[in-house]
């Protein structure tokens, strides 16, 4: 099984809340590395999915392993665009479009493609690191999210 299924599961999902216009993109770990980095520019109302670690790692048997595996969904926000509120800040319209991610995500099985007797559980919010921010009036606000998986040996 693909160590990072869930992540792949996870950015198509994303990919609905672009469709459904909430958020403009769905990008992954290297490229939020490279704005980190300096070398590119970050895109407003974006979001990049990361793999952040395994936990709770335990053997089921001699050919399964069942852990946590944790994956980061971080959605850049440039708070100097004009805001609904008397604040200037674009905080409520940010807060909104996080709130719309956190409940797209938490709860949601993996599906179709992605789904196998291994990848049955759902995502669910967990702890999330501070939110980050940078110059120009950038802000990066990071929503961990945890699935269950157990992983099998392939037969062979």
């Amino acid at each position: 099984m693909d160590l990072f299924l869930p992540r792949k599961a996870l950015t198509a999902h994303l990919q609905k809340l672009v469709d459904d216009g909430v958020i403009r993109g769905v990008g992954q770990a290297e490229n939020f590395a490279d704005i980190m980095d300096g070398a590119t520019q970050a895109n407003h109302r974006f979001v990049y999915v990361a793999y952040d670690k395994s936990s709770n790692l335990s053997a089921q048997g001699s050919n399964s392993i069942k852990s946590t595996e944790t994956y980061t969904v971080i959605l850049a926000w440039q708070n100097n665009r004009p805001a609904r509120s008397n604040h200037s800040h674009g905080m409520d319209e940010a807060g909104e479009v996080k709130a719309a991610i956190e409940f797209h995500v938490h709860g949601w099985t993996l599906d179709g493609q992605y789904r196998s007797h291994s990848t049955g559980k759902p995502f669910l919010i967990t702890d999330s690191p501070e939110a980050m921010y940078r110059a120009g009036g950038w802000a990066f606000y990071p929503m961990s999210f945890a699935i269950d998986i157990i992983r099998t040996r392939s037969k062979h």
